[in-house]
């Protein structure tokens, strides 16, 4: 399935980068503060001026969507030991305790969300790649209805670890996915996608 995924996600015209500096992790937490604006949330604890960020940010993976050079999607993923922000959230503890990453603060600039959801369909297969190179399989993260309903049409199936709750300035839910689980389908519904359109 990795080989699909990343196949696919070869299709579309973006390319991805992970954060390796704090000049890097700026370019995130921008378009982060960017949708925080342009939504009307109220700023989360730690933001500060134009950069969206908090105490997680320092130790996480960030990865970083690019249209030729300009940036236009980000996501996080979280790595144990740490209590996940999922967890921390929620108060839950995740299992298999320690083999779990949290995938959150996912963004796709304004400019790119388009009706077919390419960008966020190529962050989401970006993200599921990093995850698999860091050594995981499951994930979880607070997901709003529609982003679920989203990746449960990419062929992913969530399992929803307790109701929709203000997070992130928006109604969201604790979420829980093993990509593996779900292989055979996943690899179904992203091996009858048309190729996305040259841009």
């Amino acid at each position: 399935m990795d080989r699909l995924v990343a196949r696919t996600l070869a299709a579309f015209p973006f390319r991805f980068t992970i954060a390796e500096d704090d000049a890097d992790r700026r370019i995130a937490y921008r378009l982060r503060q960017a949708a925080v604006t342009e939504r009307g949330w109220s700023s989360p604890s730690g933001s500060t001026g134009d950069a969206e960020e908090d105490t997680y940010d320092d130790s996480a993976v960030h990865v970083i969507g690019w249209h030729g050079d300009t940036p236009v999607s980000t996501g996080r993923i979280v790595l144990p030991p740490v209590t996940l922000p999922t967890e921390e959230a929620c108060g839950l503890r995740i299992e298999p305790h320690g083999r779990v990453v949290d995938v959150g603060r996912m963004v796709v600039a304004p400019s790119h969300r388009g009706p077919h959801g390419d960008a966020f369909a190529a962050l989401m297969a970006r993200l599921y790649l990093e995850v698999r190179e860091q050594g995981y399989t499951a994930a979880c993260g607070m997901m709003a209805p529609d982003v679920r309903h989203l990746v449960h049409q990419l062929g992913v199936r969530l399992e929803v670890l307790g109701p929709d709750r203000p997070y992130w300035g928006e109604l969201r839910a604790p979420v829980r996915f093993d990509v593996d689980a779900g292989a055979d389908r996943i690899t179904q519904r992203w091996a009858g996608l048309p190729a996305p359109e040259p841009r």
